[in-house]
């Protein structure tokens, strides 16, 4: 590495950032703006990529002019990549504390360049607060993040910070304290290309975990009704079969199926949006009475199915009942009128049984409890 140019190697690592961040502003294009976070991680290799422009201009331009504009935009830019991640997660964003951290080292590098000059305490300076915001994006990315793309990411995020310690703890005894910025360093050398490597695959990890999250949406898209937000017929269906599937030493397998009573009523007296209202307002009902165990799902038009894993007859009863007072009890919201529900039940507690004939027993109860007066639970 004595025999690399580091000034060229500096130049081209801000080239990769440029080309990375036109990358991820592109990308910011395309994603829907549910996915926070993309213009600061756009932002950010443009601005790394700026402050190489002024480290090559060491030399040609004023020293403070080089130091305080090149290590100003590196901050930043390593800075946006952390406020990026705590957007994309949900998390409060802190960047009042790191701008006082930020000035601070940059208020000790002028001080060490222009009052008491000394190369090796202003290398210690910026390397120390870089290393300490990668070492907590890498935090964060680890505890927040699910999945490849996030755990791949904060290992590059450690790796460049571990890098950085060493770089902060060799320069006291490897450099002096006239040492210029390109002086040919083994130690220099290393550093720059760890942090070219760095600023690809950290770069490559955000567009991964944001394909990741964009993946996710998708599929909980997919098992989702559109109208009230619960499991689709198929997503319940699905979930159905792999509770019959994986049922263990006889454990006990509940379904309910529910009818909304008169609903056709609803739409022909206050009109088909009003009824829509109604069918959402229901789902969030049920789903408050339900555990957090039970899957809700909408079987078609004002029907509607719950799966109660590990739950026998005699409690599932218990639930259905549960139910069926919740949206009797209900108040009529603003604009939309209240309802009652028919409930019908059935459970497995041994042997063999498949989904369809579950719901064949749920539906043959169901139609009991519309027959003798609505408003009321039936078992099969």
């Amino acid at each position: 590495m004595l025999n690399l140019d580091l000034r060229s190697m500096s130049v081209m690592t801000g080239m990769i950032n440029i080309a990375l961040g036109i990358v991820l502003l592109a990308f910011r294009r395309a994603y829907p703006a549910s996915i926070k976070g993309l213009l600061p991680w756009a932002l950010a290799p443009l601005l790394c990529a700026l402050s190489t422009a002024f480290y090559a201009m060491d030399g040609q331009w004023p020293a403070v002019l080089v130091a305080l504009g090149g290590n100003a935009l590196l901050l930043s830019g390593c800075a946006l990549f952390y406020f990026g991640s705590q957007r994309f997660y949900g998390v409060p964003c802190t960047w009042k504390c790191w701008l006082a951290l930020g000035i601070g080292c940059l208020a000790g590098i002028t001080w060490f360049l222009l009052v008491q000059p000394d190369y090796r305490i202003r290398v210690l300076l910026l390397t120390a607060v870089l290393a300490a915001i990668c070492l907590t994006h890498a935090r964060l990315t680890w505890e927040h993040g699910r999945g490849f793309a996030p755990r791949f990411m904060a290992g590059v995020l450690a790796f460049q910070g571990l890098a950085l310690l060493m770089r902060a703890a060799t320069t006291i005894f490897q450099d002096a304290a006239d040492t210029s910025r390109f002086a040919p360093s083994a130690m220099q050398a290393a550093y720059i290309a760890a942090y070219c490597f760095a600023s690809l695959f950290v770069c490559l990890g955000l567009l991964l975990t944001v394909s990741e999250r964009l993946r996710a949406q998708f599929e909980y898209l997919a098992q989702r009704d559109d109208l009230t937000g619960i499991l689709s017929r198929r997503a319940v269906l699905h979930a159905g079969s792999n509770a019959l599937r994986n049922r263990r030493g006889g454990q006990p397998l509940s379904l309910l199926l529910m009818d909304i009573d008169h609903f056709k009523r609803i739409n022909d007296q206050h009109g088909h949006l009003v009824g829509d209202r109604v069918l959402a307002h229901f789902a969030q009902i049920v789903g408050r009475a339900l555990r957090h165990t039970d899957h809700l799902g909408r079987f078609g038009g004002e029907e509607f199915v719950v799966l109660l894993p590990h739950t026998g007859m005699e409690t599932a009863l218990v639930m259905a009942e549960r139910v069926r007072q919740a949206v009797e009890q209900q108040s009529a919201v603003a604009g939309q009128p209240a309802c009652t529900a028919s409930l019908g039940l059935a459970s497995i507690e041994a042997g063999e049984a498949t989904l369809d004939e579950l719901l064949a027993r749920a539906d043959s109860a169901l139609y009991r409890a519309k027959a003798e007066g609505r408003n009321r639970v039936e078992a099969g």
